[in-house]
């Protein structure tokens, strides 16, 4: 009582401070975006084997490593490609190859001028690298180049940094220099290409004027040109050029801007281009009916800028296409539309999960706010008594998302505080929603008891009781969830250490806000805030009766004050006639009870573990890189596009044979094990010449290999730039017939470690050299991220269950009531997950491959959490009542108070839970009712992230149950037999 009557007498002050708060929240803090992280691998303890092993390939192929990639496909269903199909191919690809070599020179110059930082991924190319004039290749800086700087980063030697500068400036001249030559090769790559599809287009030519792009690809000579200027190369060939731009675009040089001014700052993380035009791997890269062109990427798959990049990759495609549309005859126009083309690949995967992510809150915020008002206007039909929750809401999302913001970027830029707290993009639906929630929830209990503390007091000490009263339940419920968050933190995978924190810091923030701020509000406003309701007598009478409409005389009431009372008394007719029937048979009510919810609980629990973690099953079937995704495996196989990387690296350097022999015994040990495909490593870089396969020295064969061995992407991707992994380091890439996501991968890859330790061990024991062994890749992620989480499982079940016990016992100080609840709680979380699995395996059919691995967890805290609340709530209340009640009118009085109460609490939660799933029904929705339009496919865009969608779902389920079910049946219903027990035990 003193905190709320310190809260009444600074009413005015409370309100303005919050506001202001806010206000500065809202314009001083850092954007929930511009701190937000995403990803899944990158967030795995750094003890896991493929972290470790990600870490030596960043270490070893220094600014060359490929962290993602992008492929486009371009695929027909059962026809061969016709020159309409190959016009359209070859105009993406020319275009593309521009673009790297303008990427590549923007980078050179950026190295010149110091402006990458040393550990970017965009510096040297290893080991050689086509030289842009005569075609040959360059070595690389001489090692002994890099030793001293070696050497002076670790501290050896005596050489001081003035003496190391020399050696950084020279490494850095070399690297800019071979930037400039892949540019070149770039340009040279586009020109040939620009070159082919003229010749195919033939007499197609649009008679529209020319521009740097169409018909021919102008812009590349002109760019070449210029290059060869800055490079200082032969004149003639400067000339030769530049008079070809003119020719191809009289007004090149008025409509295009120097290369250093052009916005290419989301094309920065292109490494290069493979495509089926590339006279050495080309083969691999084209089918009878499909041609891929694969980008590798220094960004991670879930890297924001991954966004944008698909964005203008996708408009690249489409200009293709629309300028395909002016050149095509009729006859061929008419069946353009047979050619599929699709942006897929991990870097794709991940921008179109990022597009869903921030389609998915916006979805969430807009329908919780709207869900939200709807309630509260059904509720009370009272305009103030809306706006006041809302309000509040509000400022406490603004508080507490720029609190978490704020500590967040400090985090980041100052990591010697030690404050270790991030923030993820998805992190934002969970606050939102249960800020809304259970702000929402707290508002409700103050104002239902204000109702009735107003029709016995003056205003003034109404809303200070009214506070005092319900402190105590609303600090025990929110304690629980609050804490039960919290255990999050003892979780080693980084999105739940995070994020349970965060929601937690969220939620206390949201409490603080309802506690103060709300009763603040309400005690200004006055009684006018029911209006146009008035408060009467009938508000405070307890009512235990199947008639609550008649007086304690017996006389009916008027009509009108029947009406008043039924929809703003606790003690309906309803909410009566269920107190007094669940507490007259406890037993039957307990053992039905159970027994309907115990069949979904066996079946929750048997698919706890029946989740799924590929990447591309969070996006709905219609998102491109999903259908992409079928089309690349159809064509393919997917496996080629996401091996298994087994990294093998000595203690120390090795000579060139015993690096050979044990690549070799690698090799064949690995095509020995049933299901594996392909082998690629230095020696066949495309896993195309299996042991069993012979071939003489002079063969076409043995000629095509050694050129494999020599081509720039076998000398980047299979070794080592840096010297000190150069002779130490053994890279396998192993394709398995199995989809990289599954189980079936997993249990391949435990088979290919076994047989490759086997190996070195024997290697081992002949040479006397000692090996360490590392796994990265899909698979080797997924196994390791399975393993984490499902440890994390375990270790936050039972922190949670602890740490929500403690607080139930001290709040309610009864432990076997305290231990019912959590038995309660459980057995609602086992039901939602079983009803939950079914809904979504009849939805989907044959193509459901299991819930979302993150939603067990989340559904397990937020549930337990969450769902203590109601029952914390009518417990609290049964105890006050037993005080000036016996112990069955107490249970009966509570049940009647606060059922009308708690049911639209729980209403509340649940609406705003299931809004998470708007973004999966709500574009069908509207497209059904005519108000979108289709894209350029015919399709109508609905992007939704599955995990969200099916998380929604079950917390909705969940809270529903826990409201409706666990809190109105099982809890009563205990309360009373345990009573009787005590009294007979007692007697």
């Amino acid at each position: 009582m003193r905190f709320a009557r310190r809260v009444m007498a600074h009413a005015g002050f409370i309100v303005i401070a919050w506001l202001l708060i806010a206000v500065l929240a809202k314009g001083m803090a850092p954007s929930w975006k511009s701190v937000a992280l995403d990803g899944d691998f990158d967030y795995l303890p750094s003890t896991q084997n493929s972290v470790a092993g990600g870490r030596l390939l960043d270490r070893a192929f220094k600014g060359t490593r490929a962290r993602s990639q992008m492929v486009l496909v371009f695929a027909k269903d059962d026809e061969p490609f016709a020159t309409r199909d190959h016009l359209l191919g070859l105009d993406v690809l020319r275009r593309l190859y521009h673009r790297l070599g303008e990427v590549c020179w923007q980078r050179s110059e950026r190295i010149a001028c110091g402006d990458v930082p040393p550990d970017e991924p965009m510096l040297p190319q290893p080991d050689m690298l086509p030289n842009a004039a005569s075609g040959d290749v360059t070595p690389i800086v001489d090692s002994t180049e890099l030793t001293v700087e070696a050497g002076a980063n670790s501290g050896e030697g005596a050489a001081d940094s003035a003496d190391t500068k020399p050696v950084i400036l020279d490494e850095r001249s070399n690297s800019a220099q071979r930037w400039l030559g892949a540019a070149v090769e770039a340009f040279d790559q586009a020109i040939e290409i620009d070159a082919d599809f003229y010749k195919l287009l033939g007499d197609r030519v649009p008679s529209r004027a020319p521009t740097a792009y169409e018909p021919r690809l102008a812009i590349a000579y002109q760019d070449r040109g210029e290059l060869a200027r800055f490079r200082c190369a032969d004149p003639a060939l400067i000339e030769e050029d530049l008079a070809s731009a003119k020719v191809l675009a009289p007004n090149i040089e008025s409509s295009t801007i120097p290369i250093a001014e052009r916005d290419l700052d989301e094309w920065q993380v292109l490494l290069d281009v493979y495509s089926w035009k590339e006279p050495v791997i080309g083969a691999q890269l084209r089918r009878t009916h499909a041609r891929i062109a694969v980008l590798p990427l220094a960004s991670e798959l879930a890297a924001t800028g991954n966004i944008e990049l698909l964005t203008q990759l996708r408009q690249i495609v489409e200009q293709c296409v629309q300028y395909q549309r002016e050149y095509l005859r009729a006859d061929e126009l008419a069946q353009a539309d047979d050619l599929q083309v699709r942006i897929t690949g991990s870097a794709a995967i991940g921008g179109e999960t990022l597009l869903a992510a921030s389609s998915a809150i916006a979805y969430t915020e807009s329908f919780t706010i709207i869900m939200i008002l709807i309630i509260l206007a059904v509720v009370y039909r009272a305009p103030l008594l809306v706006a006041v929750p809302l309000v509040t809401i509000a400022v406490a999302v603004m508080v507490a998302t720029a609190a978490v913001t704020t500590l967040a970027g400090i985090s980041a830029s100052s990591p010697g505080l030690g404050l270790d707290l991030k923030v993820y993009t998805t992190s934002r639906i969970f606050v939102v929603v249960i800020l809304f929630g259970a702000g929402t929830d707290y508002c409700l209990f103050l104002i239902s008891r204000l109702r009735e503390e107003a029709a016995i007091h003056p205003w003034p000490v109404a809303c200070e009781r009214a506070l005092g009263g319900v402190s105590s339940a609303l600090l025990g419920s929110a304690l629980t969830t609050i804490v039960g968050l919290g255990m999050m933190w003892f979780a080693e995978f980084g999105k739940f250490h995070h994020t349970g924190p965060v929601i937690a810091i969220c939620l206390g923030i949201g409490l603080l806000v309802c506690m103060t701020l709300t009763p603040a509000c309400l005690r200004l406003l006055g009684p006018i805030v029911f209006w146009p309701n008035k408060i009467t007598s009938s508000d405070r009478r307890p009512v235990i009766s199947l008639l609550p409409s008649r007086s304690p005389s017996g006389a009916e009431q008027p009509a009108n004050r029947v009406t008043e009372h039924r929809r703003m008394n606790g003690g309906s007719r309803a909410w009566n006639a269920a107190s007094i029937a669940l507490t007259r048979y406890p037993i039957w009510t307990l053992a039905a009870g159970w027994l309907l919810l115990i069949m979904p609980a066996i079946g929750g629990r048997i698919h706890e573990r029946d989740v799924t973690y590929d990447l591309s099953g969070q996006l709905p079937q219609t998102a491109g890189s999903r259908q992409g995704m079928q089309t690349l495996d159809r064509n393919f196989g997917v496996g080629e596009f996401a091996p298994i990387s087994v990294l093998a690296l000595a203690r120390v350097d090795q000579d060139e044979a015993t690096l050979t022999a044990t690549r070799t015994r690698l090799t064949e040990s690995l095509y020995d094990i049933d299901g594996v495909r392909r082998v690629r490593s230095l020696t066949d870089p495309l896993g195309d010449f299996p042991p069993e396969r012979e071939m003489s020295l002079l063969s076409k064969e043995a000629w095509r290999r050694r050129a494999l061995q020599n081509h720039r992407l076998s000398r980047i991707h299979f070794v080592a730039n840096e010297p000190q992994f150069t002779d130490r380091l053994i890279r396998l890439d192993v394709i398995v017939q199995e989809d990289p996501f599954s189980q079936a991968a997993a249990v391949k890859l435990k088979t290919i470690e076994d047989e490759t330790r086997r190996v070195l061990q024997s290697q081992t024991g002949e040479s006397g050299a000692s090996w360490e062994l590392y796994y990265t890749g899909t698979t080797a992620s997924i196994v390791d991220l399975r393993e984490v989480t499902l440890r994390d499982t375990r270790r936050i079940k039972i922190a949670v269950i602890l740490a929500v016990l403690a607080v139930l016992i001290i709040v309610l100080r009864r432990v076997v009531l305290s231990l019912y609840l959590i038995a309660t709680v459980l057995l609602s979380y086992y039901a939602t997950l079983g009803l939950t699995y079914w809904f979504f395996r009849a939805i989907d059919g044959p193509d459901f491959l299991g819930l979302d691995w993150k939603l067990p967890l989340f559904l397990f805290v937020i549930l337990v959490a969450v769902g203590q609340d109601y029952n914390v709530y009518l417990v609290t209340r049964i105890i006050e009542e037993r005080r000036r009640l016996g112990s069955l009118a107490a249970v009966r009085r509570a049940v009647a108070r606060t059922g009308g109460i708690v049911t639209a609490c729980g209403i509340v939660m649940a609406a705003t839970f299931l809004s998470m799933t708007a973004s999966a029904w709500w574009p069908p929705v509207i497209a059904w009712l005519g108000l979108t339009t289709p894209n350029a496919a015919g399709e109508f865009q609905q992007t939704t992230l599955r995990g969200i969608t099916e998380l929604g779902f079950a917390l909705a389920v969940g809270v529903l149950i826990d409201t409706l079910y666990v809190r109105t049946v099982l809890v009563p219903s205990f309360v009373v037999l345990q009573d009787r027990f005590r009294r007979r035990y007692l007697s």
